[in-house]
């Protein structure tokens, strides 16, 4: 009894000492869903997958960590509407320091339930631009007052800063952390994982039909009471997200058709083909889902056919010069606009590339193309051989030092002349006799 009595003791002064080992694992989960880059289809759909994940796991919440210059607006709606229609809470986290929400961020931080920011980041800019390149005077108002409208709504149910929405889009206004903390914009600050799970513990908001408390941190003991479950795009996700870019796509499209006509030039299928239609295909993909100019497309197009017309000629001349100007003015109309053009270091290199190309590679591979074959059957016609038997129509004959089995449509070349091979059919030369050019008369 006393040993059983010692032993309780002790045990209730080890937990005593290490309040720690008493707190039992957390239950709930939170979502971390990282998302970094431009907001483009393929980031839509990761969000989108991984927010019907959380519900289906009926974790405690889901976390946007975003670190994003903006995006298309048909992809920041996408995700927008799948936000409101979460049916767990959903919070949105400007991290890690240095990160910014600008332009469609600004608008998915408005959307969420709650928004934090971490200390040296900003968020705002939400100026509409037609990234299709200039519009009219009308159109763009209409422009911002639909994009002022929607944010200004956003803030007002959401419960961020409505004035300051207005300001965002109209001025193109911008906020650090600090500011927007105070302005109210956003609902605090928060650098660290776990200055976020403090932050948003006691916090309630409405996911779905039902209000949430979220239950997130324990003061008492100073830890999280929730297990953070971090979600990255997969492999696919960030390839398709990785080429999405005008640069990526615009490289594609020439690589992919380099590729082709190198292969075409390369009978049979090698690697020129297979990566040429790989990248054909993914700048295909990118072209896709970006907006495309495809009179661009097609001015690239006809600049990569100049050139290969000129490799046929004399090489760098009037089909180059046409090609490198049709090649330029494609790059530069291809994704027109403020936010999508092609980097004009790009345009160069491609040139450079191109040309390099055409001038070494591709002329190396015409000249093997057109030589004349010198091994196998067709390596062997017009040249001599000497009958080893009677061609009468068949018989043999040597060239080479190989015998081979020979046929002749004269009416007969008898063994030790000389004949000619005109032509092959499959194993057997055809011949002729070798008529000897008489001496010439001195």
């Amino acid at each position: 009894m006393k040993r059983a009595l010692l032993l309780i003791v002790a045990g209730s002064l080890l937990l005593l000492s290490n309040p720690s080992a008493a707190q039992p694992p957390p239950e709930q989960t939170v979502d971390i869903i990282r998302v970094e880059g431009a907001i483009d289809p393929p980031i839509a759909e990761y969000l989108r997958s991984r927010l019907q994940q959380a519900q289906d796991d009926g974790v405690h919440a889901a976390v946007i960590q975003i670190d994003t210059p903006g995006g298309l607006d048909v992809s920041m709606r996408d995700i927008i509407q799948e936000i409101l229609a979460s049916e767990v809470p959903v919070v949105v986290w400007v991290a890690p320091r240095g990160a910014r929400a600008a332009s469609a961020g600004t608008f998915i931080a408005y959307a969420a339930d709650l928004t934090f920011m971490a200390e040296s980041t900003e968020l705002g800019a939400a100026t509409p631009i037609n990234i299709g390149g200039e519009t009219p005077d009308a159109l763009e108002k209409k422009m911002v007052n639909d994009a002022a409208a929607f944010l200004r709504e956003l803030g007002v149910q959401q419960g961020h800063d409505p004035e300051w929405a207005e300001e965002a889009v109209r001025e193109g206004a911008s906020l650090g952390a600090t500011e927007a903390a105070e302005r109210g914009v956003v609902n605090g600050l928060a650098s660290s994982l776990g200055d976020l799970l403090r932050a948003m513990d006691g916090e309630t908001v409405e996911a779905g039909d039902a209000q949430v408390t979220l239950e997130t941190w324990d003061e008492d003991a100073a830890t999280p009471t929730v297990a953070a479950r971090f979600q990255e795009p997969n492999l696919l996700q960030r390839l398709l997200h990785a080429v999405s870019t005008p640069d990526i796509a615009y490289l594609l499209l020439l690589i992919g058709m380099f590729g082709i006509i190198f292969e075409l030039y390369n009978p049979g299928i090698g690697l020129g083909g297979i990566l040429g239609g790989v990248a054909l295909l993914l700048g295909f993909y990118a072209m896709s889902v970006l907006p495309t100019n495809w009179a661009g497309v097609l001015l690239i197009v006809l600049a990569v056919a100049f050139l290969v017309v000129d490799l046929h000629t004399a090489g760098l001349g009037i089909w180059t010069v046409g090609g490198i100007a049709a090649l330029i003015a494609g790059a530069l109309i291809l994704f027109s606009g403020e936010l999508l053009d092609v980097s004009i270091w790009v345009i160069v290199a491609s040139v450079a590339g191109s040309l390099l190309f055409f001038i070494s590679v591709m002329t190396a591979a015409l000249r093997v193309r057109l030589r004349k074959p010198i091994t196998g059957e067709e390596g062997l016609i017009g040249t001599v051989a000497e009958a080893k038997t009677d061609i009468a129509p068949e018989g043999t004959v040597v060239t080479k030092g190989t015998l081979w089995r020979a046929r002749t449509m004269e009416t007969g070349i008898a063994a030790g002349e000389k004949v000619q091979v005109k032509a092959t059919e499959g194993l057997v030369l055809l011949v002729e006799p070798l008529h000897e050019r008489p001496a010439a008369d001195t």
